[in-house]
């Protein structure tokens, strides 16, 4: 509505202009005269004179920004000032300067300010800016948009001086996650550093595993190789499977708050362990990239290490699940964690292997989407819990 309004009156000077051209017309071709030429002539160079005077406004107006800091983390406030100055013997007559506002706000500040610049003027703007989301992206005043003072034309043009900005993920520190509690203390109370002996729970060999663990009874009955887990194994802690796929046709305002949420939920989960000393091992979808966290101490390089990861074409989900390292690393864990931003039948059928093989599972849907049918939870070792994108963690976990 806003902009329908300013087109009407961006129209209406130039009616008046074009009446009074017509009006020049007729009075040239009825009456002639000095006064009807005059009155032509005037009408026609009023638009260049206009034109003249925002090519010097152009050139004679300056705009100053700063922000405090090119990195920080989202959420947070962070200084930011910006000044606008006439620097020119020559009134400036609208000056409307507009920001990005897509993923960042600025406080204290009018929408769409326009301001009126006499010579000599000088407005300056201390306040704070605020990201939303984790990436990188620009920040502050996008452009300025320049009227003559008859407001016939008007000139846009992209600040040079846009500030780029890195946004790390937010911190989310949850006492207790509710989704998992069971699950958790579970986890803690039969973790033992110092049981050595085979227990009974059989998984499918990898290469590398020792020969002297190999069942061969339940080998020929299975028809595969079949190894015993070591009970310190198979309690050593947990694994977060985090999947980076991005769709191709997404623009930036689209994936930025999912991917920002997936981020937020995986520091969050990281954090949650790490306070209570339960070693964790995340698996990236798509890199070879492995973290790992033993306890507080290994946070904090963790998620300075989160600036980097990278969403975008991945491998395929069956390969990253068969993939000899993620296996390895899924069987050593008890508890498993799987994060995506879309449940498909392949990503839950990964899920329910696990539940079989005598994995706990908790798969995190970061999606505004409803849960699809065929992803019922079965029963308390297979939990699927959805989020919103602009959702707080604190309200979910």
């Amino acid at each position: 509505m806003k902009k329908r309004h300013l087109r009407k009156r961006q129209l209406i000077p130039w009616l008046i202009l074009l009446l009074l051209f017509a009006g020049s017309l007729v009075a040239i071709s009825f009456y002639g005269g000095t006064v009807s030429y005059s009155l032509f002539f005037a009408v026609l160079f009023i638009p260049v004179i206009c034109l003249i005077y925002l090519l010097i406004v152009y050139l004679r107006f300056r705009i100053y920004q700063e922000i405090g800091s090119r990195t920080f983390v989202s959420g947070e406030p962070v200084s930011y000032f910006f000044t606008l100055q006439n620097e020119d013997r020559l009134a400036f007559s609208s000056v409307r300067v507009e920001f990005f506002s897509d993923f960042s706000r600025i406080e204290q500040l009018p929408d769409n300010p326009e301001y009126e610049l006499l010579p000599g003027d000088r407005y300056t703007y201390e306040t704070r800016i605020i990201c939303r989301y984790r990436g990188e992206y620009e920040v502050g005043v996008s452009r300025v948009v320049m009227t003559d003072f008859l407001r016939l034309f008007r000139i846009p043009y992209r600040f040079p001086g846009t500030l780029r900005v890195t946004v790390l993920p937010k911190i989310v520190e949850i006492n207790e996650m509710e989704s998992i509690r069971k699950l958790m203390a579970r986890l803690q109370r039969e973790q033992s550093p110092d049981a050595s002996e085979p227990d009974a729970v059989l998984r499918d060999y990898v290469p590398g595993d020792p020969e002297k663990r190999i069942s061969w009874r339940m080998t020929a009955r299975a028809g595969k190789l079949k190894v015993r887990n070591l009970l310190s194994e198979q309690q050593n802690g947990i694994s977060i499977l985090c999947d980076l796929a991005r769709p191709e046709e997404e623009t930036q305002a689209q994936y930025l708050p999912p991917e920002n949420k997936l981020l937020e939920l995986l520091i969050a989960i990281v954090l949650h362990t790490a306070e209570r000393n339960i070693p964790s091992t995340v698996l990236y979808n798509g890199t070879q990239r492995k973290q790992k966290v033993q306890n507080i101490g290994g946070f904090e390089e963790f998620y300075r290490e989160t600036a980097s990861i990278v969403f975008g074409r991945t491998e395929e989900y069956a390969a990253f699940l068969q993939n000899p390292e993620t296996v390895r690393e899924i069987q050593r864990s008890r508890l498993l964690f799987m994060l995506s931003r879309e449940m498909t039948k392949e990503f839950y059928g990964a899920a329910q292997d696990a539940v079989r093989a005598g994995h706990d599972v908790v798969i995190y849907l970061i999606s505004d989407q409803e849960v699809p049918d065929f992803a019922v939870s079965e029963g308390e070792r297979l939990l699927v819990v959805p989020i919103g994108a602009e959702q707080d963690l604190l309200e979910v976990l």
